[in-house]
């Protein structure tokens, strides 16, 4: 389909005044409700972080320090 100039100026003046975003979305009929099942340490966040480090390979101070940590915590 072929539009006519004035038809393609009245559909592209028609989009730049559009103005249906303004209309407000129904509200939600569900409730999300989020709740924190278990907290976990910010020390042990980095120990694991840093020994799994040192499982992929890397062997500086800080990831053998974190392998050490691990082994401890894991009974390893």
């Amino acid at each position: 389909m072929k539009l006519t100039f004035s038809e393609l100026s009245k559909s592209l003046e028609a989009e730049r005044i559009d103005i249906s975003y303004r209309k407000q979305l129904a509200p939600p009929q569900v409730q999300v409700v989020t709740k924190t099942l278990k907290v976990i340490p910010e020390r042990f966040k980095k120990i694991y972080f840093h020994a799994g480090r040192f499982a992929a390979g890397d062997r500086d101070s800080l990831a053998v320090e974190a392998w050490a940590a691990y082994e401890e915590e894991e009974n390893l």
